[in-house]
């Protein structure tokens, strides 16, 4: 009888261990993954039509098949992005107008509820637009939802906190 406590007791404190290391596990991937979607988002050197389509295809597979960014804040209302065609077409459209791009993503918090998750980061952004003169630098907080689909997480949208340059 003694046992079968002892058994209890031990898989209850197994798990107790299991589920911070779990998370920590989830956390360093989610990490893992916007650092991989920083990276493809750059624009560093001038890019060939089939360049742009494979990075965005790429950029694409980070993200849900629906998509919803709140930028009601920085004065641009709520946006949904109903599937990959339309994202991808949202991502084309504005890699075809910036010449070159270097992104941040500073001081991130990740908070995981289940199969969701999301990240507070101050982000940043430093590049050119095509045919426009000098550098534009956007610092934002902002929000990142992710949803944790077939042991992937995967961007579901996006909400903006704060303009770090407004007074």
């Amino acid at each position: 009888m003694l046992s079968r406590y002892w058994l209890l007791a031990l898989a209850g404190v197994a798990a107790l261990i299991a589920v911070p290391l779990m998370m920590v596990d989830d956390e360093k991937e989610i990490l893992k993954q916007l650092e991989r979607l920083r990276d493809l988002a750059e624009i560093t050197a001038a890019e060939s039509g089939i360049q742009q389509l494979t990075r965005t295809r790429e950029i694409a597979r980070h993200f849900t098949d629906y998509t919803l960014y709140d930028l009601t804040s920085a004065g641009y209302g709520i946006t949904e992005v109903p599937d990959h065609h339309e994202l991808e077409r949202i991502i084309l459209s504005a890699r075809n107008r910036i010449t070159t791009l270097e992104i941040g993503l500073d001081d991130p918090v990740v908070d995981i509820e289940g199969d969701t998750a999301r990240v507070t980061l101050r982000g940043t952004a430093l590049g050119s637009l095509r045919g426009e003169p000098g550098q534009f630098l956007d610092i934002h907080t902002i929000e990142i939802q992710l949803r944790k689909q077939d042991g992937d997480w995967l961007v579901s949208g996006a909400r903006h906190l704060h303009d770090e340059r407004a007074p």
